[in-house]
């Protein structure tokens, strides 16, 4: 009759360690004799993108293409042909210009109007509103220096 017995634990981390050696050997023998991969095609050349006109579905949706650069008005200081506006051009900081000074190359600050400034950018001119003003507060109001 066979009696089986419990491991001591000398027996027991010998064949934990006989087990780990296997495993390790046959992890390393998968991956050392696993056969090569095959040569890989040669790339491909993306195909051409054929360039189209978007232009006059944009005409459709109200684009006019005059105006290229992004100009916001940030206060209108005075009216005329020599009049000055602060303008934020393409998302900068807001700067003085006069009237006849180049903002950037090819768009000039022609007029300034009371509640607007007229742009020219190479021979196109263009009306920009200025944004309305804030209601004035009714009563006394106190200024602090």
């Amino acid at each position: 009759m066979l009696v089986l017995r419990r491991p001591t634990l000398p027996q027991l981390a010998r064949i934990l360690a006989i087990l780990a050696v296997a495993a390790g050997l046959g992890v390393w023998g998968a991956i050392l004799f696993a056969p090569r991969p095959d040569a890989l095609p040669p790339a491909l050349r993306p195909a051409t993108v054929r360039a189209t006109d978007t232009m006059p579905a944009a005409l459709l949706f109200g684009k006019d293409g005059t105006l290229k650069t992004q100009v916001t008005i940030a206060g209108l200081i005075a009216s005329g042909d020599e009049g000055a506006a602060i303008l934020s051009v393409d998302g900068g900081p807001a700067q003085a210009w006069r009237a006849g000074q180049e903002i950037t190359p090819g768009l000039r600050l022609v007029r300034v109007d009371r509640n607007e400034i007229v742009l020219d950018q190479n021979g196109t001119t263009t009306s920009v509103s200025a944004p309305p003003l804030p209601p004035a507060a009714a009563g006394i109001i106190a200024v602090e220096n």
